[in-house]
């Protein structure tokens, strides 16, 4: 079970590729601030018009206080999937930098993009021609990978 942010939901969905996700993980699911923020790129125009297929959970009440802590330098989204990683114990899949830093200080399993297109290619999902050239599409809708192809991390 793994739980994406907006960063990461956001790029798949922009190049039609929800499905990866959901084939490639048991369970992924979202915080409802996260959905909260997808809805508002639809809104805004910069996201397509779908619905993710993915369970949503809200926080529960021993989360709240890490979120509220994290909230003074972190988005909705990322705040509450942090909070959510750490007391349930999953991974994390996010782009976002400075969410990476705090899950990574306390402990939370962390993943990306990158990460998620490397995953399909060394299970067979995808080839790494079509790994990068979604990886390609990503990037010119607006996804600042860390590389340019899946060669550099694979």
């Amino acid at each position: 079970m793994v739980l994406v942010d907006n960063t990461v939901l956001s790029n798949f969905a922009k190049v039609e590729k929800l499905y990866l996700l959901e084939e490639i993980f048991d369970e992924v699911c979202m915080t409802s601030q996260v959905l909260e923020e997808f809805k508002f790129g639809i809104k805004r125009g910069v996201l397509p018009d779908i619905k993710p297929k993915f369970k949503v959970l809200a926080l529960k009440e021993e989360e709240m206080e890490l979120y509220e802590g994290l909230r003074t330098r972190l988005g909705k989204g990322e705040a509450s999937s942090i909070a959510v990683a750490k007391f349930r114990k999953m991974t994390l899949l996010t782009d976002d930098l400075d969410a990476r830093k705090v899950a990574n200080i306390i402990g939370i399993p962390v993943s990306g993009t990158v990460g998620v297109l490397t995953l399909c290619v060394k299970r067979g999902m995808l080839s790494k021609e079509q790994g990068n050239e979604i990886l390609k599409n990503m990037i010119l809708k607006g996804f600042y990978s860390p590389v340019e192809s899946l060669d550099e991390v694979m």
